[in-house]
């Protein structure tokens, strides 16, 4: 059941991002996916099952929904925001932006805790901020390199 109400969801926004006018180039939207895809998949997956924090469950759905979550949702979030963030003016809404995505991020992250797709063994509110302040920042980085070296932009 998880499985199914997470992929009608997840194609509901896949069609609201495809149909909403972006800022970002194609090529930054493409670096940006494959940048929190290995964030997220590769370097704090390894560092959550090696510290016990989270661990999947025994079903396989959940597994699915657990891995199309990271592959899907994580990203698309994320260059949501970040397509937010070029649209602000000032310094203080850019930051606002960013502070709001890692807050987002942990809710979606204790959503699926909750419906049980993955289990919290010594998991709080710090450990869920930390991971998604350092997975936002590095892809925030990583972009704005992207964008200035790659793309030749501001």
């Amino acid at each position: 059941m998880t499985l199914s109400v997470y992929m009608f969801i997840q194609v509901l926004l896949l069609v609201a991002f495809c149909m909403y006018k972006k800022r970002l180039h194609i090529f930054e939207i493409f670096f940006i996916w494959m940048t929190v895809w290995i964030i997220t998949h590769s370097v704090t997956t390894i560092l959550i099952v090696n510290f016990e924090v989270l661990t999947m469950t025994g079903d396989m759905k959940d597994f699915w929904t657990h891995f199309l979550k990271r592959l899907l949702l994580y990203p698309l979030l994320i260059i949501v925001f970040f397509d937010l963030y070029v649209r602000m003016r000032s310094a203080l809404e850019k930051i606002a932006v960013l502070v709001v995505n890692t807050c987002i991020m942990s809710c979606v992250e204790f959503t699926f805790i909750h419906l049980h797709v993955i289990q919290a063994k010594n998991y709080s509110v710090t450990h869920s901020l930390l991971e998604w302040s350092f997975t936002v920042f590095l892809s925030y980085l990583l972009w704005k390199w992207y964008r200035s070296h790659r793309l030749m932009r501001r």
